[in-house]
């Protein structure tokens, strides 16, 4: 008998449903929020699979990324 397994939300969705609420996110949000460790890969895959427009800033070594309309 196979087992149902519970589905979550994926790490994409989840930055993503963040992100089109207005939202910034930097990596230490991700890791804390959501238990993200990889932020900059996620942020690839919406720019590049899902066409998004994320403007990235840097300050002092820290990225935060923000949805462009």
């Amino acid at each position: 008998m196979a087992r149902k397994r519970k589905t979550r939300k994926s790490q994409v969705v989840k930055v993503y449903n963040w992100l089109t609420s207005g939202k910034t996110i930097n990596p230490l949000t991700a890791m804390k929020r959501f238990n993200i460790f990889r932020l900059a890969a996620v942020i690839y895959r919406l720019r590049n699979d899902h066409g998004l427009n994320i403007e990235t800033t840097t300050k002092k070594g820290l990225a935060t990324y923000k949805l462009v309309s």
